[in-house]
């Protein structure tokens, strides 16, 4: 069995893989029909994802010089930050420790980075890569390891559809002994926990294997049901091709709600039910405009212009200071701003003991009120609305 990926470049994406089956699976409300619109179209690559991209590709050549190819040099990329860095070795830190605490053999296959998952026995088109898995033959259980670089939406591990992709995927594809299976998420630039963890048996994959079949070929029916949601937000197609997000708009577009005007609460719950698919089409289509005009094609009537300046230092901080300093005689902190760090980053710092010390003198406070449906499971809180009308939020 293959112990290393030698290919890091990026592969063909599965048109029904794992980055997208929350957006395609009619299971778990997604829009099977999005993948027959979606043919032939690519989404534009963002910035963040280009960021995302080439962290994954160091973090793959960090960890395959550690467990591979110790002889042979590589080199960081030029232009690679110090945070991005940062980020890497904390992932890379944890499959290190992880194959450690594991008692992995590397001459065994116990390691794998960038695996290639075949997924084909549960429906043709099935495949994808996972960043990292590391087998633990004492245990007999799976560690199945995704990296998320992004900082802006922390990703839970819980019933994440994504990794249990990856986690049958692995389960198939090693044919290792396994009683176990555990899904991670290691994603460190986002606040929080930086790794998260759920651990299951592996005998609950075939119910998921049987809904992944299901799925996979609901989205091949003729006339596949097209499901607007938040899901559009990743779907190709839902800026230029897609009829049900303009057909309900145009429906919701009619109805008109104000204070003191009498209105249908179903046409109210309907409309709230379609604002994630539409504010969704409405950021893709901004994107695809940009991208557009980026490219040289912009639409007759706009432009692309540069964002309003903003002023930034452009020698050094030791200069910069040492120049304030001796002009206007006052001291080097009247030039700095000092602040304490969040809860979150400062128990990166600390013992588990001292955090919990540290707990009695915080509190979590909650900013104000979001409406939300009742599938949701928050407990809902009373309200006087004298009191608080105007405070609830979007």
């Amino acid at each position: 069995m293959a112990t290393k990926n030698a290919e890091l470049t990026v592969q063909k994406h599965s048109k029904i893989g794992a980055s997208s089956y929350s957006r395609w699976s009619r299971t778990h409300g997604g829009c099977p029909g999005s993948v027959q619109l979606s043919e032939g179209l690519e989404s534009p690559e963002s910035e963040y994802a280009r960021e995302g991209t080439m962290a994954h590709e160091i973090a793959a050549q960090v960890l395959e010089h550690h467990f591979f190819t110790q002889g042979e040099r590589y080199t960081i990329p030029h232009g690679t930050t110090a945070e991005t860095m940062e980020a890497i070795k904390v992932y890379t830190d944890f499959i290190k420790k992880e194959a450690t605490r594991a008692r992995a053999a590397i001459d065994k296959g116990h390691v794998l980075i960038e695996q290639k998952l075949d997924l084909s026995s549960v429906y043709p088109g099935l495949f994808g890569t996972a960043d990292a898995i590391v087998y633990h033959p004492h245990e007999k259980k799976l560690s199945v390891v995704d990296y998320k670089h992004g900082a802006g939406i922390a990703v839970d591990v819980e019933d994440n559809l994504q990794l249990q992709y990856y986690g049958l995927g692995a389960l198939l594809s090693t044919g290792f002994p396994c009683d176990k299976v555990e899904l991670v998420i290691v994603q460190p630039r986002c606040g929080g926990e930086d790794i998260k963890k759920w651990e299951f048996s592996s005998v609950e994959l075939l119910d998921f294997a049987a809904d992944l079949a299901s799925d996979a070929k609901a989205t091949e029916e003729v006339g596949a049901e097209l499901v607007p949601g938040k899901h559009c937000r990743f779907c190709p197609a839902a800026a230029t091709k897609c009829p049900a997000i303009k057909t309900q708009a145009q429906i919701l577009a009619k109805l008109e709600f104000k204070q003191g005007l009498k209105y249908d609460p179903k046409d109210l719950d309907k409309a709230l039910k379609f604002l994630p698919a539409l504010e969704a089409w409405i950021k893709q289509v901004r994107e695809f405009a940009y991208g557009e005009a980026v490219h040289g094609r912009p639409l007759e009537g706009w432009k692309i212009v540069a964002k309003r300046g903003t002023r930034k230092w452009t020698s050094s901080e030791e200069d910069i200071v040492g120049y304030l300093t001796d002009a206007t005689k006052k001291k080097e902190n009247d030039f700095y701003n000092r602040s304490l760090k969040s809860p979150s980053q400062v128990e990166k710092l600390i013992s588990k003991q001292i955090g919990t010390k540290l707990r009695t003198m915080m509190a979590t406070v909650s900013s104000g009120y979001n409406l939300v449906p009742e599938s949701d499971g928050r407990p809902a809180v009373l309200l006087d609305p004298k009191s608080e009308f105007g405070k609830i939020e979007d």
